[in-house]
C-alpha cells in the first residue's frame, strides 16, 4: 500500500482531505509548453493532523494550497474534504471551511479597520452571517481577548487600534487568532511565519501548534524551514515536480535528522533542497 495512504482513516472517520489523480498544468514560455504543477497527486491527509509541505521550487507546493483554497481549480481529478466533493468549487464557496493565513502580515488584515472589526469579520465569517448588521460587541471583544492572549503580546488589551499601527509579528498574531475564532474545518498556512523577526517567529510558530491541536484543525503548511516542519507538525511531504516523493510520520520522521533527510532527498530526486531550506534548517 502507497505510503500516501497511511493516514487514511482513523477509527474508521475518512480523511479530512482526499485527492485523487490531482493534476494542475500551465502554459510555459512557449506557444506548445506545458508545465505540469501537480502531476496524478493522490493524497490523503487525517482529520485533525498537522502536515507541512516542503520541497524546491516549483515542485508544487503552493499550486496545491491553491487548489485546497479554490482559488485555482483542478484541470484532472478530485477533492473532497470531510467527505464533501469539492473539485469544482471555487473559493468564495469554501470560505465558511477553510482558512488561510499568509506569508504577508498585510494581505490576512484589514489595516484600515482596528482589532476589533477584524475579529467581527472573522466571527461573521464563522457563522457565514455576512449582512448589514450591527454584530455583537461583547461576543466578539471576549472571542478576541481569549483568543490574543495565547500570544503574550499583550494585543488582548489593545482591540479598539487600528490594525495599519502594529508591527509584523502582531498582525500575524492577529491573523492566526483570528483563524482560531473562526475554527475552519482546514487551516491552510503558507509560510505565515517567514516573514517575522526570529522572536516573533517562534511565538507565532508555537502558539499555531497549540490551536491548531486545541481545536483540532486539520493544518496543511507550506514552509521552507525544514527545522520548523520537523518539529512542529506531524507529517512532512515532501514534494518534486508535482509528486510527494518522501512522506515522513511518527517514528520515521522522529529518526531522520536534517542533514539525513536532505542527503535521501537529493539521492531521490537528483537535485539538493534549496539553499533557503538548508540555511533555514541550520539557524
Amino acid at each position: 500500500m502507497s505510503p500516501l495512504f497511511s493516514e487514511r482513516r482513523i477509527g474508521g472517520a475518512p480523511p479530512a482531505i482526499r485527492l485523487r489523480h490531482a493534476t494542475k498544468r500551465f502554459a510555459g514560455l512557449g506557444k506548445k509548453e506545458v508545465f505540469t504543477a501537480l502531476d496524478d497527486l493522490t493524497l490523503d491527509v487525517a482529520r485533525g493532523s498537522y502536515v507541512a509541505l516542503i520541497g524546491s521550487n516549483g515542485a508544487g507546493k503552493s499550486t496545491l494550497l491553491s487548489i485546497l483554497m479554490g482559488t485555482l481549480l483542478l484541470d484532472e481529478g478530485s477533492l473532497h474534504i470531510d467527505d464533501e466533493d469539492m473539485s469544482e468549487e471555487p473559493s468564495w464557496q469554501r470560505a465558511s471551511k477553510i482558512a488561510l493565513v499568509r506569508q504577508n502580515p498585510e494581505h490576512n488584515v484589514l489595516s484600515s479597520l482596528s482589532i476589533e472589526e477584524n475579529f467581527a469579520l472573522a466571527v461573521m465569517g464563522r457563522e457565514r452571517a455576512f449582512r448589514l448588521r450591527r454584530y455583537d460587541r461583547n461576543d466578539v471583544r471576549q472571542a478576541a481577548r481569549s483568543a490574543l492572549q495565547r500570544f503574550g503580546m499583550g494585543l488582548e488589551d489593545r482591540l479598539g487600534e487600528s490594525t495599519g499601527t502594529l508591527s509584523g509579528g502582531q498582525r500575524q498574531a492577529v491573523a492566526m487568532a483570528m483563524a482560531a475564532v473562526r475554527n475552519p474545518r482546514v487551516l491552510l498556512l503558507d509560510e505565515h511565519v517567514s516573514a517575522l523577526d526570529p522572536k516573533r517567529a517562534k511565538i507565532v510558530a508555537d502558539v499555531t501548534g497549540e490551536i491548531v491541536r486545541a481545536q483540532d484543525i486539520t493544518t496543511v503548511m507550506v514552509t521552507h524551514d525544514l527545522g520548523h516542519a520537523l518539529s512542529h507538525t506531524d507529517r512532512v511531504l515532501m514534494m518534486h515536480r508535482g509528486k510527494v516523493v518522501m512522506d515522513l510520520s511518527g517514528d520515521k520522521k522522529a529518526a531522520l535528522d536534517l542533514a539525513e533527510l536532505a542527503g535521501q532527498f537529493e539521492r531521490l530526486v537528483g537535485e539538493a533542497l534549496p539553499d533557503r531550506t538548508l540555511l533555514a534548517a541550520a539557524s
